[in-house]
């Protein structure tokens, strides 16, 4: 992981016409980066010849959190759940199914972000259906 601990910075939800999913928009800062691309050096390789191959340390932890989404209603009894395994990403949106949606209830968005069974950050956000 960063010096910093990722940090959800925001999450959005936004509910759909039908009044049966919600999209949910969130931001999360302090991801820790990796590089994909692999700069090539021409005075280090012959000409023709690719970069050799990094080797990768499968039994290394994976420095990323993992994200579980969700939505609870009035009771706070989960209605919809998304989980997410080693979140990469810092904009998402995904969108949540929600069982027995009752336009009336009040809801509330959750996001809790976790690494090595540690919760790092948990963000709750109220929305209504109707609004």
């Amino acid at each position: 992981m960063t010096n910093k601990s990722p940090k959800i910075t925001a999450l959005k939800p936004i509910v759909m016409p039908d009044k049966r999913r919600v999209s949910l928009e969130m931001v999360v800062d302090n991801l820790p980066t990796t590089f994909s691309k692999v700069m090539l050096m021409p005075d280090l390789f012959e000409a023709g010849q690719a970069a050799p191959p990094k080797k990768v340390d499968r039994n290394a932890p994976s420095p990323y959190p993992n994200v579980e989404l969700s939505i609870l209603n009035s009771e706070r009894r989960q209605v919809a759940r998304l989980f997410i395994v080693e979140h990469k990403e810092a904009n998402i949106d995904l969108t949540l199914h929600l069982r027995s949606a009752n336009p009336a209830d009040s809801y509330i968005a959750r996001a809790e972000m976790t690494y090595n069974d540690e919760v790092l950050d948990v963000v709750e956000v109220p929305f209504r259906l109707n609004e």
